[in-house]
């Protein structure tokens, strides 16, 4: 997403009310009271590696910039106005059914969560939104006993990847991630990521169940649909016995475990959504 062109929509008041319907007020006010170099100037400071969400309305801007990143994906894609749009492992982050409602109201949504604490999170965080939203309480691996194959446009990974290959160990180690806190065990999770990675483990481990989640996705779309990956790096990894520059390369990670177990699927480039770190997105023969 070019920053710029984001600071002057934001500066402008022309974003969609729904997309900052929970800011904090004081954040909402600070916004509209800085120009566009100001906003451009902190956009590029919390949009690096790692995010860099000291900042005042840091964490608001993060929020704005992948809304904003995924609605425009929407219109460059040029999806229908009725497309449908399976995110996989949402838990609680909304930027995805907020960004498809600002792009049309006629869209409909559907995600597959376990956690039952982020899902009831992410419902109180959908209020008021217009487009169809449904939740599946199950493994995104069974997808395809509650939608048909072939009826969606989009298959969205929103900072998903690390989620997966966390659940697939924590199934492994005995963690529970479906009655727990997830924000309490993540911690737990992650140092398994680490541990497995730095013992040569983790491919082994996590492809096979990785990859025919992404099959079963790919069944998912339409002909022509797109499946789509981002990916963010929090700072204070290293602080919980995690490593930024590992998390930092799941998007090549990610690129390769695909293109090895060749599932037709074709990646496709975008100006201004970089694919060395940030973006994936593959296009469905």
């Amino acid at each position: 997403m070019n920053l710029r062109e984001l600071a002057e929509r934001i500066a402008s008041g022309s974003l969609k009310e729904t997309l900052m319907n929970d800011f904090p007020a004081e954040a909402v006010a600070r916004l509209q009271e800085m120009g566009v170099d100001s906003i451009e100037k902190q956009l590029e400071q919390v949009i690096q590696i790692p995010l860099d969400l000291s900042g005042p309305t840091s964490y608001e801007l993060y929020q704005l910039f992948y809304m904003v990143s995924w609605q425009q994906l929407c219109a460059n894609l040029k999806l229908p106005a009725e497309a449908k749009v399976f995110e996989i492992a949402a838990g609680d982050t909304v930027h995805i059914p907020k960004a498809l409602d600002a792009y049309s109201e006629s869209a409909s949504y559907v995600t597959a969560n376990l956690n039952k604490v982020l899902t009831k999170w992410f419902i109180d965080k959908t209020v008021g939104l217009n487009i169809s939203i449904r939740i599946i309480e199950d493994d995104g691996v069974r997808i395809l006993d509650y939608v048909p194959e072939g009826t969606v446009d989009v298959v969205a990974f929103h900072h998903a990847v690390n989620d997966i290959v966390q659940t697939i160990l924590s199934d492994i180690e005995g963690i529970d991630t479906v009655g727990s806190d997830w924000w309490v065990i993540e911690p737990q999770m992650l140092r398994a990521v680490m541990a497995y990675h730095e013992r040569g483990e983790l491919k082994a481990a996590v492809y096979g169940d990785f990859i025919r989640i992404v099959e079963t996705c790919a069944k998912l779309l339409k002909p022509g649909g797109y499946m789509i990956f981002d990916n963010c790096t929090f700072e204070g990894y290293e602080d919980i016995g995690y490593s930024t520059s590992f998390h930092s390369a799941y998007i090549d990670l990610t690129r390769q475990w695909i293109q090895e177990a060749d599932l037709s699927l074709t990646e496709i480039r975008l100006d201004g959504y970089d694919s060395e770190h940030w973006w994936l997105i593959l296009r469905k023969a």
